[in-house]
Protein backbone atom coordinates (compact mmCIF):
# COMPACT_ATOMS: atom_id res chain seq x y z
CA UNK A 1 0.00 0.00 0.00
CA UNK A 2 1.70 3.54 -0.89
CA UNK A 3 2.34 5.96 1.59
CA UNK A 4 1.09 9.69 1.34
CA UNK A 5 3.39 12.43 0.80
CA UNK A 6 3.47 15.37 2.81
CA UNK A 7 4.04 18.87 1.68
CA UNK A 8 6.82 21.08 4.23
CA UNK A 9 5.36 22.41 7.35
CA UNK A 10 2.05 20.34 7.16
CA UNK A 11 0.95 19.43 10.53
CA UNK A 12 -1.36 16.08 10.23
CA UNK A 13 -4.00 14.74 12.85
CA UNK A 14 -5.55 11.85 12.79
CA UNK A 15 -8.98 11.76 14.60
CA UNK A 16 -10.30 8.20 15.47
CA UNK A 17 -14.18 9.27 16.47
CA UNK A 18 -17.68 9.72 15.50
CA UNK A 19 -18.03 12.17 18.91
CA UNK A 20 -20.30 15.10 18.03
CA UNK A 21 -18.53 17.55 16.14
CA UNK A 22 -18.90 19.18 12.66
CA UNK A 23 -16.36 17.30 10.63
CA UNK A 24 -17.61 19.26 7.67
CA UNK A 25 -16.60 22.44 9.25
CA UNK A 26 -13.11 20.96 11.16
CA UNK A 27 -12.25 19.69 7.71
CA UNK A 28 -12.78 23.25 6.45
CA UNK A 29 -10.88 25.02 8.87
CA UNK A 30 -8.48 22.34 9.01
CA UNK A 31 -7.48 20.70 5.27
CA UNK A 32 -5.05 18.46 6.85
CA UNK A 33 -7.11 16.38 9.39
CA UNK A 34 -8.43 13.04 9.01
CA UNK A 35 -11.42 11.68 10.60
CA UNK A 36 -11.42 7.89 10.97
CA UNK A 37 -15.12 6.19 12.74
CA UNK A 38 -14.32 2.92 11.14
CA UNK A 39 -12.22 0.29 13.02
CA UNK A 40 -10.53 -0.45 9.26
CA UNK A 41 -10.13 2.63 8.51
CA UNK A 42 -8.21 4.45 11.36
CA UNK A 43 -5.90 0.69 10.67
CA UNK A 44 -5.61 1.65 6.80
CA UNK A 45 -4.88 5.69 7.66
CA UNK A 46 -2.19 4.74 10.16
CA UNK A 47 -0.23 2.48 7.86
CA UNK A 48 -0.07 4.52 4.51
CA UNK A 49 0.33 8.10 6.60
CA UNK A 50 2.49 9.96 8.97
CA UNK A 51 0.93 12.15 11.45
CA UNK A 52 1.69 14.85 13.98
CA UNK A 53 -0.72 13.77 16.48
CA UNK A 54 -3.95 11.31 16.68
CA UNK A 55 -6.56 11.37 19.40
CA UNK A 56 -8.11 8.72 19.75
CA UNK A 57 -11.96 8.15 21.17
CA UNK A 58 -12.20 5.76 23.82
CA UNK A 59 -15.60 6.49 25.35
CA UNK A 60 -18.69 4.40 25.48
CA UNK A 61 -19.93 5.91 22.49
CA UNK A 62 -16.68 5.28 20.32
CA UNK A 63 -17.20 3.00 17.51
CA UNK A 64 -14.26 2.92 15.90
CA UNK A 65 -14.33 -0.69 17.50
CA UNK A 66 -14.74 -3.80 15.22
CA UNK A 67 -18.17 -5.00 15.36
CA UNK A 68 -18.01 -7.53 16.77
CA UNK A 69 -16.14 -5.87 19.98
CA UNK A 70 -17.36 -2.65 20.73
CA UNK A 71 -17.06 -2.30 23.88
CA UNK A 72 -14.96 0.96 26.03
CA UNK A 73 -12.85 -1.47 28.31
CA UNK A 74 -9.28 -0.71 27.81
CA UNK A 75 -8.34 -4.10 28.03
CA UNK A 76 -10.31 -5.59 24.97
CA UNK A 77 -8.70 -6.89 22.12
CA UNK A 78 -9.01 -4.03 19.59
CA UNK A 79 -7.50 -1.34 21.22
CA UNK A 80 -4.51 -3.50 22.32
CA UNK A 81 -4.07 -4.73 18.96
CA UNK A 82 -4.09 -0.72 18.06
CA UNK A 83 -1.61 0.13 20.61
CA UNK A 84 0.69 -2.48 19.89
CA UNK A 85 0.40 -1.27 16.08
CA UNK A 86 1.00 2.57 17.18
CA UNK A 87 4.22 1.77 19.39
CA UNK A 88 5.84 -0.69 16.70
CA UNK A 89 9.15 0.53 16.21
CA UNK A 90 8.18 -0.14 12.28
CA UNK A 91 6.07 1.98 11.83
CA UNK A 92 5.46 5.33 10.48
CA UNK A 93 3.50 6.42 13.15
CA UNK A 94 5.56 5.35 16.32
CA UNK A 95 6.62 8.26 17.70
CA UNK A 96 3.71 10.38 17.01
CA UNK A 97 2.13 11.59 19.99
CA UNK A 98 -1.21 9.72 21.25
CA UNK A 99 -3.82 11.44 23.21
CA UNK A 100 -6.49 9.55 24.44
CA UNK A 101 -9.93 10.62 24.91
CA UNK A 102 -11.55 8.77 27.84
CA UNK A 103 -15.39 8.14 29.76
CA UNK A 104 -14.64 10.18 33.49
CA UNK A 105 -16.90 7.07 34.04
CA UNK A 106 -14.06 4.67 33.55
CA UNK A 107 -10.50 4.81 35.73
CA UNK A 108 -8.75 2.16 33.09
CA UNK A 109 -6.10 4.88 32.29
CA UNK A 110 -3.80 4.06 34.74
CA UNK A 111 0.44 4.48 34.48
CA UNK A 112 0.55 0.66 36.00
CA UNK A 113 -1.94 -0.73 33.60
CA UNK A 114 -0.39 0.87 29.59
CA UNK A 115 3.00 3.23 30.88
CA UNK A 116 3.84 5.47 27.67
CA UNK A 117 0.99 4.16 25.74
CA UNK A 118 -0.61 7.91 25.41
CA UNK A 119 1.26 10.86 25.75
CA UNK A 120 -2.00 12.02 27.41
CA UNK A 121 -5.40 10.92 28.94
CA UNK A 122 -8.16 13.94 28.64
CA UNK A 123 -11.64 13.33 29.67
CA UNK A 124 -14.53 14.27 27.38
CA UNK A 125 -17.02 14.96 25.44
CA UNK A 126 -15.19 17.26 23.36
CA UNK A 127 -15.94 19.66 21.23
CA UNK A 128 -14.92 21.56 17.72
CA UNK A 129 -13.33 24.41 20.01
CA UNK A 130 -11.78 22.19 22.26
CA UNK A 131 -10.02 19.99 18.97
CA UNK A 132 -8.89 23.16 17.69
CA UNK A 133 -7.57 24.68 21.11
CA UNK A 134 -5.78 21.13 21.22
CA UNK A 135 -4.48 20.75 17.52
CA UNK A 136 -3.13 24.69 18.22
CA UNK A 137 -1.33 23.68 21.17
CA UNK A 138 0.35 20.40 19.77
CA UNK A 139 1.23 22.39 16.65
CA UNK A 140 3.29 24.46 18.55
CA UNK A 141 4.90 22.08 20.47
CA UNK A 142 5.69 20.11 17.36
CA UNK A 143 7.54 23.10 15.80
CA UNK A 144 9.73 23.22 19.27
CA UNK A 145 10.54 19.60 19.28
CA UNK A 146 11.66 19.57 15.07
CA UNK A 147 14.01 22.30 16.53
CA UNK A 148 15.08 20.40 19.30
CA UNK A 149 15.44 16.86 16.93
CA UNK A 150 16.97 19.25 14.12
CA UNK A 151 19.78 20.11 16.87
CA UNK A 152 19.73 16.94 18.28
CA UNK A 153 20.87 15.81 14.64
CA UNK A 154 23.76 18.02 14.69
CA UNK A 155 25.32 17.10 17.40
CA UNK A 156 24.94 13.63 17.37
CA UNK A 157 22.47 13.62 19.78
CA UNK A 158 24.59 15.03 22.51
CA UNK A 159 22.02 16.73 24.81
CA UNK A 160 24.04 18.82 27.07
CA UNK A 161 25.96 20.17 23.72
CA UNK A 162 22.10 21.19 22.24
CA UNK A 163 20.99 22.61 25.46
CA UNK A 164 24.17 24.79 25.83
CA UNK A 165 24.12 25.86 22.29
CA UNK A 166 19.97 26.53 22.22
CA UNK A 167 20.96 28.43 25.65
CA UNK A 168 23.44 30.67 23.38
CA UNK A 169 20.91 30.95 20.44
CA UNK A 170 18.43 32.59 22.82
CA UNK A 171 21.41 34.93 24.65
CA UNK A 172 22.40 36.25 21.16
CA UNK A 173 19.98 36.01 18.38
CA UNK A 174 17.72 38.93 20.48
CA UNK A 175 20.41 41.04 20.86
CA UNK A 176 21.95 40.51 17.12
CA UNK A 177 18.78 41.70 15.66
CA UNK A 178 18.49 44.66 18.22
CA UNK A 179 22.12 45.46 16.98
CA UNK A 180 21.35 44.55 13.07
CA UNK A 181 18.70 47.67 13.43
CA UNK A 182 20.33 49.89 14.97
CA UNK A 183 22.90 49.69 12.30
CA UNK A 184 20.28 49.69 9.45
CA UNK A 185 18.88 52.78 11.30
CA UNK A 186 22.24 54.73 11.65
CA UNK A 187 23.22 53.52 7.68
CA UNK A 188 26.25 51.82 9.44
CA UNK A 189 25.76 48.86 6.58
CA UNK A 190 29.11 47.79 6.94
CA UNK A 191 28.60 46.82 10.70
CA UNK A 192 25.03 45.37 9.62
CA UNK A 193 26.89 43.23 7.10
CA UNK A 194 29.42 41.83 9.76
CA UNK A 195 26.38 40.98 12.57
CA UNK A 196 24.11 39.27 10.05
CA UNK A 197 27.02 37.27 8.69
CA UNK A 198 27.88 36.26 12.35
CA UNK A 199 24.23 35.47 12.77
CA UNK A 200 23.82 33.82 9.42
CA UNK A 201 26.35 31.33 10.44
CA UNK A 202 24.97 30.39 13.25
CA UNK A 203 21.86 29.42 12.20
CA UNK A 204 23.43 27.61 9.36
CA UNK A 205 25.71 25.78 12.01
CA UNK A 206 22.48 24.96 14.17
CA UNK A 207 20.08 23.68 10.74
CA UNK A 208 17.47 26.60 11.66
CA UNK A 209 16.48 26.91 8.04
CA UNK A 210 13.81 29.10 8.59
CA UNK A 211 16.35 32.11 10.26
CA UNK A 212 18.56 31.04 7.75
CA UNK A 213 16.92 32.42 4.67
CA UNK A 214 16.07 35.40 5.78
CA UNK A 215 19.50 36.43 7.22
CA UNK A 216 20.82 35.49 3.91
CA UNK A 217 18.64 37.31 2.00
CA UNK A 218 19.49 40.52 3.94
CA UNK A 219 23.22 38.99 4.08
CA UNK A 220 23.41 39.39 0.66
CA UNK A 221 21.31 42.71 0.11
CA UNK A 222 23.98 44.26 2.44
CA UNK A 223 26.78 42.61 -0.01
CA UNK A 224 25.14 44.24 -3.17
CA UNK A 225 24.28 47.76 -1.77
CA UNK A 226 20.70 47.25 -1.77
CA UNK A 227 19.78 48.61 1.23
CA UNK A 228 16.19 49.45 0.25
CA UNK A 229 15.75 45.43 0.07
CA UNK A 230 17.50 45.19 3.27
CA UNK A 231 15.44 46.88 5.68
CA UNK A 232 12.21 44.40 4.18
CA UNK A 233 14.25 41.06 4.48
CA UNK A 234 15.28 42.59 8.50
CA UNK A 235 11.54 42.78 9.34
CA UNK A 236 11.25 39.21 8.07
CA UNK A 237 14.08 38.01 9.91
CA UNK A 238 13.37 39.76 12.95
CA UNK A 239 9.43 38.04 12.66
CA UNK A 240 11.18 34.56 12.44
CA UNK A 241 13.98 34.83 15.18
CA UNK A 242 10.78 36.54 17.39
CA UNK A 243 8.84 33.16 16.59
CA UNK A 244 11.89 31.12 17.29
CA UNK A 245 12.55 32.31 20.95
CA UNK A 246 8.91 32.17 21.63
CA UNK A 247 9.90 28.12 22.33
CA UNK A 248 12.46 28.83 24.26
CA UNK A 249 10.92 27.63 27.64
CA UNK A 250 9.73 24.66 26.72
CA UNK A 251 12.76 23.69 24.73
CA UNK A 252 14.74 24.68 27.68
CA UNK A 253 12.65 22.42 30.13
CA UNK A 254 12.40 19.47 27.53
CA UNK A 255 16.08 19.10 27.17
CA UNK A 256 16.72 19.69 30.57
CA UNK A 257 14.70 16.49 31.48
CA UNK A 258 15.71 14.67 28.64
CA UNK A 259 19.48 15.17 30.23
CA UNK A 260 18.13 14.48 34.20
CA UNK A 261 18.27 11.31 35.08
Amino acid sequence: MPLKTRQHEQFIVLITSDININHVSLKHRRQNITVATQYDDMLMNLETTQFDLILIDFTENCSVAPASDRLSDYRHPWQSELIARLKDPAGINSKTPVIAIVNPAHEFYSDQQHPMAFYDCLVGPITEQWVNELIDLWQTKALALNYIQTMLSKTKNNQRLTLTLFEKLFEELPSQVINIKDALETEQYDLAKEITHKLNGSASFCGLTDIQQPANALENCLLNNDFASAHQHFLTLQQCILSFTRHQNFIVTTLGQMISP
